[in-house]
């Protein structure tokens, strides 16, 4: 398979992606490398190496954040890795988890059957120590992802409740976080703020609302703590 446009596919690195999908470093460079002699990656990898580190798309970036959220709901990587690939299978697409098709009704259906053929009818959930059903997970994984017309994911809001105004989108800045309106990567404006002392001063020198230098401000500060 060709390597899709750079300019438009996103690349983020495994750390990047790992702080983005809210996993541990280690865990997301076995997800996307594998693990020699134990363990072959569990996604397609679009971009492989890009400058001399291992480079995921956006793409792989939404399997990334559909794997992590199986697996904080208890799900094992081995089911994990087969509800993936029934469902390329069933849906004829490379990366269902990036499209829309997967959480439309049928889509739900698919997951939740393939789950149960697993043994996986209902999913125990670490954290509220409650029992879900795969739609459940898949609910809040459509939850604050956008489509374009032909169904494909194209921006994603990674921390709606500290950053509702902070986007990831492949075309804007290779994918990095960058404020909606203004597609000003949100590591600039961390920058400029270290620099000036002042949100509102920055919010000056960028035109910006003085709310959206703080969301970003906020955004960048626990990506790096859950780095």
């Amino acid at each position: 398979m060709a390597r899709p446009d750079l300019m438009e596919s996103g690349i983020y690195t495994i750390p990047e992606a790992a702080d983005l999908v809210g996993a541990g470093h280690a865990t997301v460079r076995v997800w996307v490398e594998g693990h020699t002699g134990k363990q072959d990656p569990i996604i397609d990898n679009q971009l492989g190496r890009v400058d001399g580190k291992t480079a995921v798309s956006f793409a792989n970036l939404m399997e990334l954040r559909f794997i992590a959220k199986f697996v904080n709901a208890g799900v094992g990587l081995r089911e994990i890795r087969k509800i993936l690939q029934e469902a390329k299978e069933l849906l004829n697409h490379p990366h269902p988890f990036a499209t829309r098709t997967i959480f439309k009704t049928d889509g739900r259906k698919i997951v939740a059957a393939i789950a149960r053929r697993n043994g996986l009818d209902l999913i125990y959930d670490l954290r509220s120590h409650n029992y879900e059903m795969p739609s459940v997970v898949m609910k809040s994984l459509k939850e604050n992802v956008e489509f374009d017309p032909e169904g494909e994911a194209v921006a994603w809001t990674p921390r709606p409740d500290i950053a509702p105004n902070v986007i990831v989108h492949p075309k804007f800045s290779f994918g990095s976080p960058v404020l909606r309106k203004s597609h000003i990567p949100t590591a600039t404006i961390v920058k400029a703020v270290s620099a000036e002392g002042s949100a509102g001063f920055v919010a000056d020198i960028f035109d910006l609302p003085e709310k959206h230098v703080r969301e970003a401000v906020r955004f960048e500060q626990q990506l790096r703590k859950a780095a």
